[in-house]
């Protein structure tokens, strides 16, 4: 018996406690809704401001000169000199590597004589042709003879030096004194680096976004390079399954070298006076995209139009410079609330 008095005395208690907890939890509820209504439900605000806002698509790319020639050997036989070494500036026509006078295929000593034969022989028939004794004729042949002699020593004496096709950086030597090479090998590697290139594979997604003349920056090291997209390919590469981009950098102050790999990032969009607002303060309903503006200690309901998006969505039409966007305690309003700014 006393156990069940306690049971029911237990049970009431309990019902009187939470009957109180209910009651204290509604009066608190006015209480809040009261204090609302009263100062304005608390928010905070962002003053629009205009900022640049830019979309990119990044790469990675190696960067080399705009024009690069190698330099090749005429002639085949043993090195004699050269020149020049990595990193040297050499303008074009630059002799870099000589081979020997004596060298075989080069027959620099047989054209040199035939030719001071030709032009003994021209002068000394150039004066028998003032004294009478032989015919203009004569004298017009036996120069003929002596300026084919003389082109034969200009080609012969050509075959022994290897010069620069290109003014420019030496980017790489590939032979050494007293080597023997073959004739066409490549023996020097001139670059000019006052503007530099690099190519870039993109999806059909992203080439939609590219067009010629669309600013590009390239970072290696810290330098960067400003520059543009050169050529956008009108049809996808079969090998690599994607759309060649050719891009092209000044590089006038020479600050970046050639064959370095760098980050690449061509823009695709820019707008240096955007209104921009973090994606969770642009509210959507039926009518569209919508945010809340203070005016006058009120929250108004303020249509909006979205452009891009990069992290925060730019604004393109419904907000101004100046107008106070609330941006947190929004989900507790609508329009024309009063709120209070904290």
């Amino acid at each position: 018996m006393k156990i069940k008095i306690i049971t029911i005395t237990i049970i009431i208690t309990a019902a009187i406690l939470l009957t109180s907890c209910s009651e204290t939890e509604v009066a608190e509820s006015k209480n809040m809704e009261q204090l609302y209504k009263e100062n304005g439900i608390p928010v905070k605000i962002e003053t629009i401001k205009a900022q640049e806002f830019i979309l990119e698509l990044p790469f990675t790319a190696t960067l080399t000169g705009l024009q690069q020639s190698s330099a090749s050997a005429m002639i085949g036989g043993r090195i004699e000199k050269v020149l020049v070494k990595v990193g040297d500036q050499v303008d074009k026509d630059q002799v870099l590597v000589e081979f020997p006078e004596d060298a075989p295929a080069g027959q620099y000593k047989q054209a040199t004589a035939a030719y001071e034969m030709a032009k003994s022989t021209f002068e000394r028939m150039q004066n028998l042709y003032e004294l009478g004794g032989i015919s203009k004729q004569d004298l017009e042949g036996i120069e003929t003879q002596y300026t084919v002699a003389a082109a034969n020593l200009d080609a012969s004496s050509q075959m022994l030096k290897v010069r620069a096709p290109i003014s420019g950086i030496v980017t790489a030597v590939n032979v050494r004194e007293t080597e023997s090479v073959k004739s066409e090998t490549q023996l020097v590697t001139v670059s000019n680096t006052s503007k530099m290139k690099a190519k870039v594979l993109l999806t059909e997604s992203e080439v939609c976004q590219v067009t010629e003349g669309q600013k590009v920056v390239a970072i290696w090291n810290e330098v960067k390079l400003e520059g543009k997209v050169a050529q956008v390919a009108v049809a996808k590469d079969m090998k690599t399954r994607a759309f060649i981009v050719d891009l092209e950098f000044d590089n006038t102050k020479n600050l970046c070298k050639s064959g370095v790999m760098a980050d690449v990032k061509i823009s695709t969009y820019s707008n240096s006076n955007a209104i921009l607002l973090p994606r969770k303060t642009v509210l959507k309903d039926a009518m569209g995209h919508y945010v809340y503006v203070l005016k006058e200690g009120n929250a108004i309901k303020r249509n909006v139009i979205i452009g891009k998006e990069n992290g925060k969505l730019e604004i393109i039409d419904g907000l101004m410079i100046g107008d106070k966007v609330i941006v947190e305690g929004y989900n507790k309003l609508t329009n024309n609330t009063k709120v209070n700014v904290i």
